[in-house]
């Protein structure tokens, strides 16, 4: 068998393609992207590597760039991330943005750059992208940054980087400047890997773009080459993407490999031809052939480059038995999918939902059942973890893979008797296989907590379903009630079964957990009317305040599937009331215009719209008048906000600034009650906040950790000392008045408004008990927030209220 290179058409192997080399190939990934920049969006492109990333980016600049957009790339890993300090990280990113737009010969950086010294590093950059990129570059402009996984190497914080591109997208609002600025991210990592602080994230405000491995209608440029060696080179194109899933790197290998063949391939010679080739230049003695690496770098992504090797391995162990799991959003399995190995697909041989299975042949071949045994053998854990974790990793994903099988499959009363029968009843399951799954995850608990952990996903899997298929139907209710007072009915068999009994003791610990108050806050808020009408505890009230759901529906760990249900119905709920309430308002403000022409009108119009909220006509329309009226008769807090804004100088010092919040926070508060110590405690917290900065130049970064800190001394835990300031406040300034002086801090700083909402769930948590009449303090100030917060950032139109 002899090789000859065919030099006329050659495939490219590794390495981002030239523009204009013949075998690339276009995806869907092409158009998602380019029209993504071009209409604004920042966008990212994680996925794992030598997936064509680099090849789409270059492909995708020359695109904008015909459309007059000024594209900068920056490389992260010829930026540097070992040993290196953030000021020369920062400057390098800057000094390549800047030679990559031209800009250096009309700027002396390095002059530049040392005149803003007194500034972190974070904040020149962003000043350079504002003062000077923005400012010489009139036209549009995408910043493409490449290998942005090489930050995790870094020895330094990059949370500040991320916000940074989050606070340019945020800043288009107000400055149409940065209108013409738009990010691309391109690289191997998850983004809770790239950021963890969750307000801070630009991902959250982005498009991602799935690059997706060749499928056959996309692959004619590469079939071209293969004309040159097959009879029918569609066929033997199948045959390739049959070894390597459509993985670029593998499948323009496989194609070379081809067209280096010296036989022509005959019809019907195809598939044999292409398994011959992959076998004895693949797959034989692999890790002397591979070059450039590819498969070595899936083999140490997954065991060196893994803060989990054994859990990566038993859950692609999992998937090499059963052939495919049910995909999740889970971190575990995104890592998986990031290693290369593993990829997700709408729909399996076994399930109708979306699965994660082997990317292709030629891994399932390399990385093998024994070669996993063998890695995990050398990984040396010790039994007892070995066992538990196997069993963990496979019965547990198996556990969630049958409910989410089957949500699907039957109405919301079948599968409450399978619920009844695995957690209530404990034995005698008409699918004994889970029940013995059940029994061992019991059985091998490393703690409590764990099973908590799954009864409450199990919980969630068939919550989520029934509120998108079946909302009208008292699934949900029923199965909190079943948790709650659901008897198993085979007692005697229960009594003499150790492991039986262990499940009962488990679900009662359940019950007394935050993850069942979270599900039973959600049962109040889906489905309110279920709710005993002598029930008079503030908990009744949790669906009235969707400020807080995201603190008080949603536990610890939950999937990222069972957020964005809660989202949903937060954002449903706060357009729901937002409207109500803008009709309510219109109707108070005919009334107190005492524009109706006659009684029976008035009454008439009472009758069709109702108060939505628990405060009196006289109480809402007063704090109406407060939030979005003229509340010195000049200026509503927005006006004040707005100039206080203006004002404020960026370049003054964080101290100066500190100043003049404490006197823009005085405008609220009366002399009579300030005078009284509360201006004094005010100045103090102020003065108290982050002294080591004072000299510093101010950021928006700076101002929002402070309103963060002004929410935390005004509302504070109601068991700390300083409770007190809340509580003084509410029955000596009032409750608008107190509430009011809460947004104007929020109304400078929007970012933080979650912070806010999470001190006041802190509130709710505590009283939720306690009876409505003995805290009608608190009751009142949750109204005045939901109303302040919907006219300031809701749907609410409530404008007209500053001309009454």
């Amino acid at each position: 068998m002899g090789w000859d290179v065919n030099t006329t058409y050659n495939y490219e192997v590794g390495g981002c393609l030239p523009l204009d080399a013949p075998t690339y190939v276009v995806r869907q990934a092409d158009d998602e992207l380019y029209n993504g920049v071009l209409t604004g969006k920042f966008c990212y492109v994680l996925n794992s590597r030598q997936m064509g990333k680099s090849s789409l980016r270059v492909r995708t600049m020359k695109r904008l760039q015909a459309k007059g957009i000024r594209c900068a790339a920056i490389d992260l890993t010829s930026v540097g991330c070992q040993d290196i300090p953030p000021e020369q990280w920062y400057a390098g990113i800057t000094y390549t943005l800047a030679s990559s737009l031209n800009l250096l010969e009309s700027v002396d950086l390095k002059t530049w750059w040392s005149q803003h010294e007194l500034l972190a590093p974070v904040q020149r950059f962003g000043t350079f992208i504002r003062e000077i990129l923005l400012q010489a570059i009139q036209e549009d402009v995408a910043i493409f940054i490449d290998e942005i996984d090489s930050i995790l190497s870094l020895n330094f914080p990059v949370d500040d980087f991320f916000a940074l591109i989050r606070f340019c997208h945020e800043q288009r609002v107000e400055n149409p400047e940065y209108q013409r600025l738009t990010w691309v991210l391109l690289g191997v990592a998850a983004p809770l890997e790239l950021i963890q602080d969750r307000q801070r994230t630009p991902f959250d405000v982005g498009q991602s773009i799935s690059l997706t491995g060749f499928q056959l209608q996309e692959c004619s440029a590469l079939e071209r080459g293969l004309a040159r060696k097959a009879s029918n080179p569609q066929t033997t194109m199948t045959a390739i993407l049959d070894w390597t899933g459509g993985k670029p790197f593998l499948t323009q290998k496989l194609c070379q490999l081809v067209l280096s063949y010296v036989e022509w391939i005959s019809a019907g010679q195809e598939a044999k031809t292409v398994e011959m080739l992959a076998r004895s230049r693949i797959l034989e003695n692999w890790e002397a052939r591979d070059e450039p690496p590819h498969l070595k770098t899936i083999r140490d992504r997954l065991l060196q480059n893994n803060n989990n090797p054994p859990g990566q391995l038993r859950l692609y162990q999992q998937i090499l038995h059963q052939g495919e799991i049910l995909a999740d959003s889970s971190p575990e399995q995104m890592s998986l999918r990031l290693s290369g190995l593993a990829v997700q697909l709408d729909s399996g041989k076994h399930y109708p939902q979306p699965v994660l299975k082997a990317y292709n042949r030629i891994y399932e071949s390399i990385f093998n059942v024994s070669w996993v045994e063998e890695q995990l053998r050398k990984l040396d854990p010790t039994p007892d973890t070995e066992i538990y974790e196997e069993i963990r990793s496979k019965d547990e994903q198996f556990f969630y893979d049958y409910w989410l099988y089957w949500v699907a499959k039957e109405p919301p009363e079948a599968l409450l008797e399978r619920f009844r029968q695995l957690f209530i009843d404990g034995i005698g399951c008409s699918t004994p296989e889970i029940e013995m799954t059940l029994y061992r995850l019991v059985t091998f608990l490393k703690n409590d907590r764990d099973f908590i952990y799954i009864l409450n996903r199990t919980c969630t899997i068939l919550i989520n379903h029934w509120h998108l298929h079946h909302p009208r139907h008292n699934a949900v209710f029923q199965l909190i009630e079943l948790l709650e007072k659901g008897q198993p009915r085979l007692t005697q068999m229960v009594s003499r079964s150790f492991i039986v009994r262990r499940l009962q003791e488990l679900r009662k610990l359940f019950l007394k957990s935050q993850d069942f108050l979270s599900l039973q806050r959600l049962v109040q808020v889906i489905e309110p009317s279920r709710l005993t009408k002598k029930t008079t505890s503030l908990g009744k009230l949790i669906d009235r305040y969707p400020f807080l759901y995201s603190h008080c529906l949603i536990p610890e760990k939950s999937t990222f599937g069972h957020r964005q249900i809660i989202q949903t119905i937060q954002s449903q709920k706060q357009k729901d009331f937002s409207v109500n309430l803008s009709q309510y308002a219109a109707h108070l403000a005919r009334k107190a215009s005492k524009k109706s022409s006659s009684v029976t009108v008035e009454t008439a119009v009472r009758k069709s719209i109702t108060n939505p909220t628990l405060l009196s006509d006289r109480q809402l329309y007063f704090a109406l008048k407060h939030f979005v009226g003229k509340v010195d008769g000049v200026y509503t807090y927005r006006d004040s906000a707005r100039g206080f804004l203006t004002q404020t100088n960026q370049k003054q010092s964080y101290q100066t600034f500190k100043t003049s919040l404490y006197e823009y926070l005085l405008e609220t508060i009366e002399s009579r009650y300030g005078s009284q110590h509360f201006n004094e405690r005010l100045y103090k917290q102020l003065q108290e906040t982050f002294p080591e900065k004072d000299l510093q130049p101010l950021d928006s970064f700076l101002i929002a950790q402070t309103c963060s800190s002004l929410f935390k001394f005004l509302v504070e835990d109601p068991e700390h000392p300083n409770f007190y300031v809340f509580l003084d406040l509410i029955f000596n300034l009032g409750t608008s008045r107190t509430i009011g002086l809460l947004l104007k801090i929020t109304l400078i700083a929007q970012p933080v408004k979650p912070h806010l909402e999470k001190r006041f769930s802190v509130l709710f948590n505590y009283y939720e008990s306690k009876e409505m009449r003995d805290i009608d303090w608190l009751v009142e100030a949750l109204e005045n927030l939901n109303v302040a917060l919907s006219s300031n950032f809701g749907d609410a139109d409530l404008s007209f209220f500053k001309y009454l």
